[in-house]
């Protein structure tokens, strides 16, 4: 898979390698709501991203078979990861599979964030936002996902300690970081368990 053959070299990455401890099942197979369309978590969080990159890489443990029939047919590789690993494993795992992809850019997104706006998406992706190497949205003061990463600041994430996982990678010396402002709280509804699901839904 060559991403250089669609959008300029832009490349999606899915973490969806958890064990859903608290959900208590594979949350990212629960039903969703996305466009007035029934689909599931995880195929939401899917074409959140789909439109803006050349390829999608979706990291998977556990729930691996559930989230592949999520899916139904939309493209995407599969990149299988230990589910007691950390947050930061997978987007490891994710990241070295884009980079060897040829990305230029990564859009790194969470599959329990299915509500994000594709106007969310385009702002992180707007302007001069190439010349950035981290940037991610802001809602009422907290930070959110998803994050793009430049394809240099990807390598590093590869090699560096970055204790407090990926927010580490921020303070990094010589990372150019740009926080976007955006009014979509979709940025933060992370369904990790029953209630937050159902108020998600109820949101929508």
């Amino acid at each position: 898979m060559n991403g250089m053959n669609g959008m300029n070299g832009m490349i999606g990455v899915l973490l969806a390698g958890g064990r859903s401890a608290r959900m208590g099942r594979c949350k990212q197979a629960l039903p969703w709501i996305r466009d007035g369309h029934s689909t599931t978590v995880v195929a939401a969080a899917h074409d959140t991203i789909s439109p803006h990159v050349g390829s999608v890489f979706i990291t998977v443990g556990l729930h691996a078979p559930a989230i592949r029939k999520s899916l139904g047919e939309r493209a995407a590789t599969f990149l299988d990861v230990d589910p007691e690993g950390s947050m930061l494993d997978s987007a490891r795992a994710g990241i070295e599979a884009a980079l060897a992809a040829d990305a230029s850019r990564i859009i790194l997104h969470l599959s329990d964030h299915p509500a994000v706006r594709q106007s969310t998406i385009e702002r992180l992706l707007d302007g001069d936002a190439a010349s950035f190497d981290f940037v991610h949205p802001r809602c009422e003061g907290r930070g959110g996902h998803p994050i793009v990463l430049s394809s240099s600041l990807a390598v590093r994430i590869l090699d560096e300690p970055l204790a407090d996982g990926l927010r580490s990678a921020r303070d990094l010396p010589n990372v150019r970081v740009r926080v976007v402002e955006v009014d979509d709280p979709g940025v933060h509804l992370d369904l990790d368990t029953p209630d937050a699901w159902g108020a998600g839904l109820r949101s929508i």
